[in-house]
């Protein structure tokens, strides 16, 4: 699968584009309703830009661009959801865990809004920053330790490799350009590299005075 980089100022843009569409559509919500993790940060910060107090987090399972998960949410979650609720996400992918939000939010007045919405999305919010006609994974910037390190694990070996060829891989099985990982999440790869050595996943080395990092034995 393709995957695509992302930074916070691009989500930034994807918040104040939802919010606009959300004061158009004369739209306040009472609270918002954020399904964890990622609809949080999108979440807090439609709270900020709309002027809104209350911010509930619903526990939902995660997705990974190499794991895929049932959408589970709970609807014990929902008690405190009163009123208007706006349901917030990051990305719809099959869209299957808004609807189930929206669905667990009988009886209210219920809106959804994500960050990004893809074309193999079932389901249509009533607000979408951005849309993905082609299959790609999105990595953002507030996952992205999480999820370079399960794209690393699928790409080194037991090789030393150079930063260069790492970069190389993920280009090679990802689609990951190179120059635009630089410029989205500016030396942040090695980042997360030092992290994985640091949790014990892999093995840092020395190549003729050059860092390179394998699976640790």
């Amino acid at each position: 699968m393709k995957v695509t980089i992302t930074n916070w100022y691009y989500m930034d843009r994807l918040c104040k584009k939802l919010a606009e569409q959300i004061r158009e559509d004369d739209y306040m919500p009472d609270c918002i309703v954020a399904l964890a993790r990622g609809g949080w940060f999108a979440g807090n910060i439609l709270c900020d830009m709309l002027g809104i107090k209350d911010l509930i987090s619903v526990r939902a399972k995660h997705y990974s661009a190499t794991t895929r998960l049932i959408p589970e949410v709970s609807k014990d979650d929902f008690s405190q959801a009163k009123g208007k609720i706006l349901i917030v996400d990051d990305v719809a992918n099959t869209g299957r865990s808004l609807e189930l939000a929206e669905e667990l939010c009988e009886g209210e007045e219920v809106k959804t809004a994500v960050l990004v919405l893809k074309q193999s999305s079932s389901y249509i919010p009533h607000y979408f920053g951005d849309y993905v006609i082609e299959d790609v994974w999105i990595v953002f910037p507030w996952n992205f330790y999480e999820e370079m390190i399960d794209l690393l694990e699928k790409v080194i070996t037991d090789e030393f490799l150079s930063l260069w060829e790492i970069k190389w891989k993920l280009y090679e099985e990802f689609g990951i350009d190179p120059t635009a990982l630089e410029i989205s999440q500016p030396g942040k790869l090695e980042d997360v590299l030092e992290e994985m050595v640091r949790r014990g996943i892999l093995e840092e080395g020395n190549r003729r005075g050059e860092k390179v990092w394998k699976f640790r034995d």
